[in-house]
């Protein structure tokens, strides 16, 4: 008995847990989260793409960012409804009323039941309906509707099971069966009687039939004419559970039940799928459910909210709880679905069917981080910290003697593999049937995480750390005979680097782009081409091609998918992104199952791909300024945007020029995804801002002005951004406003021309006083200034008295040498000639020669001697130019002539310039004869006076 219970546990062990499978994105919104009521009794979605639930404590609205509640006077509400004229109907327990949107961004409640009569007691309002120009709300026994301004009643005939508004007709499900309201009456519609003994969940509209569903007894199509029984699989599940709600968009209808979550049955297919809480659900039981715009599911459950995204390819191992730990790789071997993680290694059935249980069990001989796993020789190789583990059908092995295995690669040869290990590179061959380690390669010691093999002996090599090398082995692969490093300032080292081959050419992935290898150069460059077909120039971290020709890559932890046929240059137009911000960085791993399925590693797991090719049905997102508040010590929210706004501008006073803007985007999907840019128009540097995952902006101290904010939001990789703006304008402040313009500018005016008579009076004070000290200074002045003139003039007189006389007695000096040296000169030519004369004839020719040459330099001497210029220049200083002059009027005088004219001015006698002159007295008045002719005179005119008078003119 011990050893069967011993196997059971055994088995047990091996099925962690029994429940596993590949699960739908559910996202789940507990109470604690939109803080408002457990309980959710109906769901229905605006046409801004909001969402509003009728939960126990009011309307709960969600924006995608933001949960609000609003209370229906205190009243568990039960139905609400969206009415043409965009108010919120809204029904409960004893009232009904609406909401409509104020300034605020908030909503405001209206209670129109209160205009009904006292005595008149309502029931609890099951469900609301907008038909026409009516608005009804359901009760278990009556039908008020609301048309125009006034509340009316249409008390039914039995009671109210259910009601549905289908094609533009009313449909009432009571105790006689199926009706509809024709004006006030209930009529009764034939052949519907088979489904009054059954409770009826819901009536659904589906190919111009009624669909009614029944808590217990399945599903009836009615078609006007006749019911029928519509079998589906989904009969079973109905048998077997109490359904309380149901919901169809298209062919796809979901049924809510209380014991056991929800159904999803596919019509057309009639295929059914089961989501609970073993695959999601937060608790068991539903009380609403519909379909949003995008295709998705929000169901209302007892106890929270939860959204099911139908819409997404990706269905993530155990609905992303990390119970066997962070996906690092997979592989298919033998049928079996390999899973390697930092927990080990697990095995489960190879199934790409969403939400089917599968069984995974540990291979406990493998335990810790695994790394790679690759099947080679018909056997799996399983890379991990321990080293190195050959899976097959006869079991497990453990290879000894390495430790520390990133990855194995095949050399192009059955009995030859690479080992990429923490410390080099190993050589395993295969020998008599069996694998062994056969020696490290020399040459190489660095770490060895990405390997790639370009031919039979040359591999690349890339780690964080050491950079990327290219190393060319030997002939035997005994060692590595060379090693060359391809790292510079675009490929630094210390930064991730990944190997792939687009159309056989050997592709990097870097932190700076993309690179091919070029073999004519035997360098990287930059793969320019393949970049703009992606995102650019980014930090790419993985890079696969798919065999039809798409192009999978990781940038920033996504996972994208550009549908893109490299091989054919055939372009497809989806760009989708995957799992944001999931993927392990540095260790981004994906399993191209088939062109429909791919698994890819996730920090939580694994997560499953079905069909991503496909391009997700996705509607416009509605981008909102949310809600604009002025901050400080409180904030406090002074405008705000609801599914109505008013386009207006705000106005801010001054005072209040700090705000803070918050924004919202209906993203259920992939709310992470939401990346948000700011600028603000019309101050300085109005510049869009980086993208970043922040939903508010806060602006400081704002001057006056007109300013438009504007928002733009990127979710999804190739789709345009949703822009959304706000315009507002912030008031100047009390003293810079206009009237104190006006203000500022009389005072000034007022200032100005005070200071100006103030000014003027004190000027010309000023100036009076001025003008009599002038007055007294220039008489003052004028004294002293006759004073000096007279003593200057004294003293230039005094001192041109003082030059004459210098000058008179250097022409007196000059003249008294010229007679004293004429008179030496005389006497020495006498002496000579008496001399010359007493020589007696023997020596007479020589000595009278010698007498001669010496009478002719005497005569030389007096007639040109250097005092006759130093006279002229003393006289014409004296006598104002008399020379200059003489030349002007009488050129034709000669030098003795104007010689003789000097001498006649300074009055000496005739017998005074005859030494002068070197002639006789005789000689002299003969001179003076001439003189006078020369000069034109007259007779009666005396020359000296003439003379004297030639200069002073």
């Amino acid at each position: 008995m011990r050893t069967h219970i011993s196997i059971l546990l055994l088995i047990l062990g091996f099925c962690l847990p029994v429940q596993a499978n590949w699960q739908r994105n559910i996202t789940n919104y507990s109470r604690s989260t939109y803080q408002s009521g457990n309980q959710n009794w109906m769901i229905m979605q605006h046409t801004n793409g909001w969402m509003y639930f009728a939960n126990n404590k009011g309307l709960l609205e969600f924006d995608g960012v933001t949960w609000n509640t609003y209370s229906m006077n205190e009243s568990k509400t039960r139905a609400l409804c969206i009415g043409a004229d965009s108010c919120i109907y809204i029904g409960g327990m004893g009232q009904f009323g609406y909401f409509n949107a104020n300034k605020l961004g908030g909503l405001d409640y209206h209670c129109l039941s209160d205009s009904l009569p006292q005595d008149m007691k309502i029931d609890v309002i099951w469900n609301i309906h907008a038909a026409g120009n009516r608005i009804y709300f359901q009760s278990d026994w009556d039908m008020y509707y609301k048309e125009g301004n006034s509340i009316k009643k249409i008390h039914a005939p039995s009671a109210i099971k259910r009601s549905a508004l289908i094609n533009g007709k009313l449909y009432i499900a009571d105790e006689r069966g199926l009706s509809i309201i024709n004006g006030n009456n209930f009529q009764t519609l034939p052949n519907t009687q088979a489904i009054v003994p059954y409770k009826i969940a819901e009536l659904l509209p589906f190919e111009d039939k009624v669909l009614i569903v029944t808590r217990h007894n399945g599903l009836f199509l009615y078609d006007g004419h006749s019911l029928q029984p519509y079998s589906t699989a989904a009969d079973n599940f109905i048998s077997h559970n109490h359904l309380f709600c149901a919901a169809i968009k298209g062919n796809t209808l979901v049924l809510g039940s209380i014991q056991d979550g929800a159904l999803l049955v596919y019509l057309k297919e009639d295929r059914i799928e089961k989501i609970s809480t073993n695959n999601g659900l937060q608790n068991k039981t539903i009380l609403s459910a519909a379909f949003d715009t995008d295709n998705n599911l929000w169901l209302g459950l007892d106890n929270g909210i939860d959204y099911i995204q139908l819409n997404s390819p990706i269905f993530p191992l155990y609905g992303n709880k990390p119970v066997i730990g962070s996906g690092y790789t997979s592989c298919v071997y033998n049928g079996k679905l390999y899973l390697g993680t930092n927990q080990g290694l697990y095995r489960s059935d190879l199934t790409t069917t969403p939400d089917v249980d599968i069984c995974i069990e540990r291979i406990e001989e493998v335990g810790g981080q695994v790394w790679g796993l690759n099947v080679h020789d018909g056997k799996l190789f399983c890379s991990s910290d321990a080293g190195i583990f050959i899976l097959s059908v006869n079991g497990t092995e453990h290879l000894q003697g390495i430790r520390g295995v990133w990855s194995i690669i095949s050399l192009n040869h059955p009995d030859l593999l690479i080992a990429g290990t923490y410390s080099g590179l190993y050589l395993l061959k295969k020998e008599n049937g069996k694998w062994k380690l056969s020696h490290h390669l020399e040459g190489y010691t660095f770490s060895c995480k990405n390997l790639f093999v370009e031919s039979s002996n040359i591999i690349w090599v890339s780690n964080k750390g050491d950079g990327v090398y290219r190393l060319t082995l030997s002939d035997d692969l005994s060692q590595i005979i060379k090693t060359k490093n391809y790292n510079n300032d675009s490929i630094p080292k210390r930064k991730g680097l990944s190997f792939s081959t687009i159309n056989n050419e050997i592709i990097m992935a870097t932190c700076h782009g993309l690179f091919k290898y070029n073999h004519i150069k035997d360098e990287l460059e930059p793969f320019e081409a393949l970049e703009n077909k992606l995102m650019g120039k980014t930090h790419y971290q993985l890079l696969r091609q798919s065999t039809d020709g798409a192009i999978w890559y990781a940038v920033n932890g996504t996972l994208y998918l550009a549908c893109q046929d490299m091989i054919n240059e055939k372009e497809c137009h989806q760009n989708n992104s995957f799992l944001h911000n999931s993927l392990i960085d540095g260790f981004e791993h994906i399993n191209l199952l088939d062109s429909k399925h791919l698994i890819v590693g996730t920090e939580e797991g694994f997560s499953l791909l079905v069909e991503p090719h496909k391009a997700m049905l996705s509607y416009p997102l509605n981008l909102q300024i949310r809600k604009v508040f002025f901050t400080g010590r409180r904030d406090s929210l002074m405008y705000g945007c609801s599914y109505l706004h008013d386009d207006a501008p705000l106005i801010i006073p001054y005072s209040q020029n700090c705000i803070r803007i918050v924004c919202s985007a209906n993203n259920f999907s992939s709310p992470d995804n939401n990346l948000y840019s700011y600028r603000l128009k019309g101050e300085k540097g109005s510049e869009w801002s980086e993208y970043s995952e922040s939903n508010s902006k806060e602006y400081t101290d704002l001057r006056e002005g007109n300013y438009t904010f504007q928002v733009r939001l990127m979710s999804h990789a190739g789709t345009e951004p949703a822009i959304a703006s706000f315009t507002f304008r912030v008031l100047p402040p009390w003293y810079r406003s206009w009237w104190m313009y006006l203000a500022y500018i009389a005072l000034a005016g007022s200032l100005l021309f005070y200071l100006y008579k103030r000014i003027d009076t004190k000027q010309k004070a000023i100036i009076l006083k001025q003008q009599q000290e002038i007055e007294q200074k220039e008489e003052a002045f004028k004294k002293e200034s006759q004073l000096k003139d007279q003593k200057i003039v004294s003293l230039e007189e005094e001192n041109l008295q003082a030059e004459l006389n210098h000058k008179t007695e250097e022409l007196v000096r000059t003249t008294l040498n010229i007679v004293r040296k004429n008179e030496i000169l005389q006497e020495i030519k006498k002496e000579a000639l008496s001399i010359s004369k007493a020589i007696k004839d023997e020596n007479l020719v020589n000595i009278r020669r010698s007498t001669l040459r010496l009478i002719s330099n005497i005569d030389n001497n007096l007639e040109h001697d250097d005092d006759i210029l130093i006279f002229e220049n003393a006289f014409d200083s004296v006598h104002r130019d008399f020379f200059k002059c003489l030349d002007q009027r009488f050129p034709s005088l000669n030098k003795k002539e104007k010689m003789m004219c000097a001498y006649i001015k300074m009055n000496l006698m005739s017998k005074e310039i005859a030494p002068l002159l070197n002639i006789s007295l005789r000689g002299v008045e003969i001179a003076r004869y001439r003189l006078r002719k020369k000069l034109d005179l007259e007779e009666g005119i005396n020359l000296a006076d003439f003379l004297q008078k030639l200069s002073d003119k």
